[in-house]
């Protein structure tokens, strides 16, 4: 049990004056002291400053508390009129949107501050178990000369607090032990000097940021200021530690030494290595949940990587960082960043390593566990510093599918002995998820290449089925053209006019085919000629007979374009394949601000609740004119052919254009 709840359980009773307005929020804090465990609390409450002033006149209290919003006080000036008149702690109560009047207040003399809203009885109850021990620390350092005296020589030496006591020039007439030991300095290099000079030729270089430190407490001093605390890092140097100290001074108001001040700091190492571990499990948290959103942002591998090498500079501080896949028992950087890079320009590099024979690599492969290695240039570490020769310190992670590694995260640093047990650990936990979007996008650029090949392959077959027989058919139609040329010239002229309309055929739909290969030509054709294009291509088609008409259209965007295209091509690969059909129409016309396309045939027709959207390519055209902001809808029953109707609002095409 602290010492604070000791003496607080060790009274009888702890007397608290109440200072506020509202009803509501003084009886939230009196149940509040009733349901804290083993204190005993006498609550007395008055709504206003002048009311609580003239019972401060008669009545003692072991605590305040002041709200800063009072019907005749607002504001820090309520608590400078409070502590004028009471030798008594002042606990702040202040809204969610006065926080830093709260901190002002503190400045002006209250011990501690609380957000309305934000407190419950554990809290309130240790705001006012500090408090008062705090008050009762400060009141104690008020005693007269004589307990100065007893202070500095029975306890003071003792404290954990370092503590310098100036005289009113500012001279140093004491120094503790803790502030020997904090600082790393023997009291007899200040004892006597100027507390200015001693700052700025001595002090100020033990700690992170010297000016800092330098600039905060001149000014102190200047404004005979003794509210600002502050944090001040002490780096580890001869004599000292590395260690985290809070400052704050003390008036000395009567005794020798009035008017001068006691400067002190308090070793607050533990608690700012809490918050450095809370941070630093705050940054990995943040990081997985932006691997985890990665998973699904992004397929493409390039960016996977970039986006991993990112997250990985908030888990770890490092100097270089890289991603290593492994392929067939051998390992090669995909992406690296930091300040010692390769020779190539992408952070790639080409060198393959084999895992298996580098000790650094196959330990974490060995083990599946994450690896530090304090001192890189042993020899032992070498092989893993062909990229890396500056480096000294590494730290790494294996990147693991269920039981299976397919590489590493790496971080090196230019420090030796730069890395601990936690940024292995962190590191491990970002390589979990790491792993997930690595596997999606290395799958995705599989199907990218799959995809592509079905394409080549679609298109063979187009040759095949389309060019190809038609020009086998114009092939034949000109054999027998020559043959009967001198028999019966009337017949060879119509074989040859079949023969021009199929290679016209063919052309056409070579022309397609080439369009197919290169999307992007798609684009530069007006739309109405890619639909007599398609059409033209098509005439060959004995089986179909294929009309076409269309209006004169605006230009349409490129993406709109390409999208209804592609719907009226894959809806008469359908009509082909599938409807037996012997006759179809496309028909294009705007009407008011809509563009309506139809696709109509007389085949045989389906029941589309019945059939599969894959099947017949309908998922596929649906998905076009979603994304368009088209609507497709399909009419369609056995026996009675297929209409496909498409509405787009021609208003759409200047978002298309925008983006």
């Amino acid at each position: 049990m602290s010492s604070v709840a000791t003496i607080l359980m060790n009274s009888a009773l702890v007397n608290i004056l109440l200072v506020e307005d509202n009803p509501g929020d003084a009886r939230l804090i009196q149940e509040m002291l009733r349901s804290a465990d083993g204190r005993q609390y006498a609550l007395t409450r008055t709504d206003t400053l002048r009311a609580a002033l003239q019972l401060l006149e008669t009545q003692r209290f072991d605590v305040i508390l002041l709200d800063l919003s009072l019907p005749d006080s607002f504001g820090v000036e309520t608590v400078r009129s409070v502590h004028h008149v009471a030798f008594t702690p002042i606990v702040v109560l202040t809204g969610f949107d006065d926080e830093t009047r709260g901190v002002q207040a503190v400045q002006a003399g209250a011990q501690d501050f609380l957000v309305k809203g934000a407190i419950d009885s554990v809290l309130l109850s240790r705001a006012l178990s500090y408090a008062i021990e705090r008050y009762r620390v400060e009141d104690a350092l008020r005693r007269n000369e004589q307990e100065y005296r007893s202070l500095i020589n029975d306890v003071f030496n003792n404290s954990t607090i370092a503590a310098l006591i100036l005289n009113r020039d500012l001279e140093v007439v004491w120094v503790n032990d803790s502030a020997e030991h904090y600082f790393g300095i023997a009291r007899e290099e200040v004892l006597g000097g100027n507390m200015r000079d001693l700052v700025h030729d001595k002090i100020k270089c033990i700690f992170e940021d010297p000016d800092d430190y330098e600039r905060r407490l001149l000014n102190a001093f200047e404004y005979d200021d003794f509210a600002a605390r502050f944090e001040c890092h002490v780096t580890e140097g001869p004599n000292r530690e590395d260690r985290w100290l809070e400052h704050w001074s003390q008036p000395i108001r009567e005794g020798m030494y009035a008017g001068g001040r006691i400067e002190q700091y308090a070793d607050i190492t533990a608690r700012k290595r809490s918050e450095f571990a809370e941070n630093a499990q705050r940054a990995l948290a943040e990081a997985l949940r932006d691997t985890a959103a990665l998973l699904t942002s992004t397929l493409h591998l390039e960016e996977v990587l970039n986006r991993i090498l990112e997250n990985v500079e908030r888990v770890v501080p490092h100097d270089t960082a890289s991603v290593m896949l492994i392929e067939e028992g051998r390992a090669q950087i995909m992406r690296q960043r930091g300040i010692v890079l390769d020779d190539s320009e992408n952070g790639t590099s080409r060198q393959l390593i084999s895992a298996s024979r580098t000790p650094t690599l196959y330990a974490v492969l060995r083990t599946g566990r994450p690896l530090v290695v304090p001192e890189l240039h042993q020899q032992h570490h070498r092989d893993v510093l062909a990229d890396q020769p500056m480096a000294r310190s590494y730290a790494g992670a294996p990147i693991a599918l269920q039981d299976r590694i397919i590489g590493f995260i790496n971080v090196f640093s230019l420090q030796p002995n730069f890395f601990r047990p936690d940024h292995a650990d962190g590191l491990a936990a970002f390589a979990q998820q790491a792993a997930i979007a690595l596997q999606n996008a290395q799958m995705y650029q599989q199907s990218q290449q799959l995809a592509a090949l079905e394409e080549r392959a679609r298109l063979a077959r187009d040759l095949h089925d389309s060019v190809t027989q038609t020009l086998f058919s114009a092939n034949v139609m000109a054999e027998s053209a020559l043959r009967r040329w001198e028999k019966d010239l009337s017949q060879s002229y119509d074989y040859l006019k079949e023969v021009h309309q199929l290679t016209g055929s063919a052309l056409a739909e070579m022309r397609v085919l080439l369009m197919e290969l290169r999307p992007a030509s798609l684009s530069q054709v007006k739309f109405d000629q890619l639909l007599q294009l398609l059409v033209q291509s098509l005439q060959s088609r004995k089986q179909l007979d294929l009309s076409l008409q269309i209006e004169t259209l605006p230009e349409l965007p490129a993406e709109a374009k390409i999208s209804l295209y592609r719907v009226v091509q894959e809806a008469v690969n359908n009509i082909l394949k599938h409807s037996l059909a012997t006759h179809a129409a496309i028909k294009v016309e705007e009407r008011g601000e809509d563009l309506i396309l139809q696709i109509q045939d007389n085949g045989k027709g389906f029941q589309p609740s019945e059939v599969e959207p894959p099947s017949l390519g309908l998922n596929f055209m649906q998905e076009r004119m979603t994304k368009i902001g088209a609507a497709l809808t399909i009419d369609s029953a056995p026996g009675k052919g297929t209409l496909i109707r498409v509405v787009w609002p021609t208003a759409l095409g200047k978002e298309l254009d925008r983006e």
